[in-house]
């Protein structure tokens, strides 16, 4: 029978647990201020600490960001892991709340299904969590470079990872439309930043997968940003499912 890990220590334990009420002053001062306003001095203020305490769990404003922007990316990629049917790692269990999706589409549907599974598990967390949506996918901040192979990479690779899963069952079972536009091998050079796995795959399959997310995240960053709340104030899901649709005709797929 393999050894239980040792319980963590009450000091791990406390440090843990005020890393993570860092990190939720941190989003609110992203909320409030934006990305470029955060200071790891206003942050120690909302927590009641002194800046000095802060350089106890983080060395600089860039390293904070950057846990912020990785664990903005894992959670995504725990949302979209859930809808297929997937328990998030235990790396990333328990850092947030147990995902919840409107859709769970396991390995048994049809790829249909969990492409659409993904797709509606993209859009609820992105409303869920606006703050962590603009870091990941909002302007650029002003003199923050990720890490190279960094944190913040692995987290991106493994979101587009979940993302690009069902759209890659779809191609090994023969569903995806073929088009001559989507033949070209430079439109798969955007996708080069998902990792070795992206290499194996043919042109018009990164295409595909590039072209899909961006009509469907045009329509999330739409709702998110507000722009589109003086039409529907009570959110965007229908025109979401229905635009959803119409990319699954549009594959192939259904």
């Amino acid at each position: 029978m393999p050894e239980l890990p040792a319980p963590a220590s009450r000091r791990e334990r406390l440090r843990t647990q005020t890393l993570q009420e860092l990190k939720a002053a941190s989003l609110a001062e992203v909320r409030e201020r934006g990305a470029v306003g955060l200071s790891l001095r206003s942050v120690a203020r909302r927590l009641g600490m002194s800046p000095a305490g802060l350089y106890r769990y983080v060395d600089s404003r860039e390293q904070l960001l950057t846990l912020l922007i990785a664990d903005g990316y894992h959670d995504l990629a725990d949302h979209l892991l859930v809808a297929l049917g997937t328990r998030p790692t235990e790396r990333t269990a328990g850092q947030a709340a147990e995902p919840e999706v409107p859709l769970i589409a396991g390995p048994d549907r049809d790829v249909a299904e969990r492409i659409r599974a993904v797709a509606l598990a993209y859009r609820a967390w992105s409303v869920a969590h606006p703050n962590l949506f603009g870091l990941l996918f909002g302007d650029p901040i002003p003199g923050y470079h990720a890490p190279p192979g960094g944190p913040t990479v692995e987290a991106m690779n493994r979101f587009g990872r979940a993302l690009a899963q069902p759209l890659i069952e779809a191609w090994e079972q023969g569903r995806l439309r073929s088009h001559p536009a989507l033949d070209a091998e430079e439109l798969a050079a955007p996708l080069a930043p998902m990792g070795p796995a992206a290499g194996e795959l043919p042109a018009a399959v990164l295409a595909r997968l590039l072209l899909s997310w961006g009509r469907l995240h045009g329509q999330v960053s739409l709702e998110v940003f507000g722009h589109h709340h003086w039409l529907m104030p009570e959110g965007c899901e229908r025109l979401f499912r229905a635009d959803v649709e119409v990319t699954l005709r549009d594959l192939g797929v259904c």
